[in-house]
């Protein structure tokens, strides 16, 4: 947990000192993009937690009801929006509703399975920590 907390700290001030040389509209759109893939990285996990444990898929009703996901996504079909147009998702409808297209399937573009230790968060820096090390 220290460990973590140090991490934070780290990449924090990195981050803190290349935010200060950048216009508000720029750290805006920074912020919004950092939010963006970590909400896509997150929906990766959440797919693999919820749906079949071994595939990559979920039916877009059953990802929508769990509680994690609720608790997570400022809103997930546009997450699943956006991780659609980047190749990350695949899925048949333009857009998703809850109830009206809760049988979709979403799969994962990727098949890799996420090491189970990884579903609930990273427990290291990752590359960023080793980078200010």
């Amino acid at each position: 947990h220290n460990a973590r907390k140090s991490c934070q700290g780290a990449v924090l001030s990195v981050l803190s000192s290349t935010m200060a040389r950048r216009s508000s509209s720029e750290r805006i759109i920074i912020e919004v993009e950092e939010r963006l893939n970590n909400e896509i990285e997150q929906l990766k996990k959440d797919i693999w937690r919820v749906g079949e444990p071994d595939k990559p898929s979920v039916e877009f009703g059953k990802l929508f009801d769990d509680d994690d996901v609720q608790q997570n996504y400022e809103g997930l079909a546009a997450t699943l929006k956006a991780a659609k147009k980047r190749g990350v998702v695949t899925y048949k409808s333009p857009m998703l509703l809850k109830g009206a297209h809760d049988k979709v399937v979403v799969n994962l573009v990727d098949k890799s399975p996420i090491k189970m230790g990884n579903l609930d968060g990273d427990t290291k820096c990752g590359k960023i920590g080793k980078a200010i090390e």
